[in-house]
């Protein structure tokens, strides 16, 4: 059984009101996150928002099953494994939900999934993906 576990790093977007000051993210250390197809294996990203004002930022994946980051990575034909993405960095931990942050001129954030399913030798084999989307409003 060949699995792989992929998790994309599909959007980064920043929306800006008019006369907004600006924001940007910077320092994306990784575009895509691979976890080993073994049960807990862990992958994680991290990128800097400078902001010189009040802003929000919301966390949501493509396959987000509840406000808490239980996700699931997909194959090609549908099958399912579990995952539990988490936030650090973040003054709430909610997933899908624009987050008040305060002005920073770099705020660290880290995105963590873990597998949270056990694959089995009756995992169908297959590339297993999610997106991961940030939307930053300022």
């Amino acid at each position: 059984m060949k699995t792989s576990v992929l998790l994309l790093v599909c959007g980064m977007s920043a929306v800006g009101m008019v006369h907004a000051k600006q924001c940007q993210i910077e320092r994306l250390t990784s575009s895509q996150l691979n976890l080993n197809a073994s049960y807990l294996s862990q992958a994680a990203t991290s990128f800097s928002v400078a902001c010189e004002s009040r802003y929000a930022i919301k966390f949501n994946t493509r396959n987000l099953v509840n406000s808490t980051g239980s996700s699931y990575v997909v194959n090609e034909k549908n099958h399912k494994l579990k995952t539990q993405m988490n936030i650090n960095g973040a003054t709430s931990l909610r997933w899908n939900v624009p987050i008040a942050q305060p002005a920073s001129p770099q705020e660290k954030f880290v995105v963590l999934v873990q597998l949270a399913e056990r694959p089995s030798a009756m995992t169908p084999a297959g590339v297993y993906r999610d997106s991961l989307y940030v939307n930053l409003m300022f």
